[in-house]
């Protein structure tokens, strides 16, 4: 399956689990309060180094990395790096649990995308806390007390991401 494919497919998935309509209004960070499951959140800065201070800013126009939590059966779609990723979540307050984590397709081939992918992939399982911006249009995924990645509230384009 080509990437026009593949990009119809995972849309016609994430409408299918939000239950959005494709002609709903595009919205952006800063609106209406959007909860932890059921929302797009796109990967936008990453602990790519390892170190709790080196949260890498990742390209507004990249799909590197996205995730949504289904809030009927806690699973998880997304994509990290070139990679589907499916699995599975648990929320007891602010404390979230990823599990059975797997990532599918071809990696990227491209080494700064599989980095991030990889990272991304790590930030999801190592995740013990959640929290969301004053706004709700802001995703921190912590392990403990370190910030491991930084996810925003996001409504793409249709076939875009």
């Amino acid at each position: 399956m080509g990437n026009k494919g593949l990009c119809l497919t995972l849309l016609i998935s994430i409408i299918a689990l939000t239950g959005c309509k494709p002609d709903a209004p595009v919205k952006t960070t800063g609106e209406a309060p959007r909860p932890l499951q059921t929302t797009v959140w796109k990967l936008t800065q990453l602990d790519v180094e390892g170190a709790p201070a080196a949260l890498t800013d990742i390209p507004q126009d990249s799909h590197v990395g996205f995730v949504i939590f289904n809030a009927q059966d806690q699973s998880l779609i997304g994509f990290a790096g070139c990679q589907q990723i499916d699995g599975r979540y648990s929320v007891t307050g602010e404390r979230l649990t990823i599990s059975e984590l797997v990532a599918t397709g071809t990696r990227c081939h491209n080494p700064r995308f599989d980095r991030i992918g990889d990272r991304f992939m790590q930030a999801l399982r190592e995740a013990t806390v959640y929290r969301l911006g004053s706004d709700d249009a802001r995703l921190e995924l912590r392990t403990g007390d370190t910030l491991r990645a930084v996810l925003l509230y996001r409504t793409p384009k249709e076939f875009k991401w």
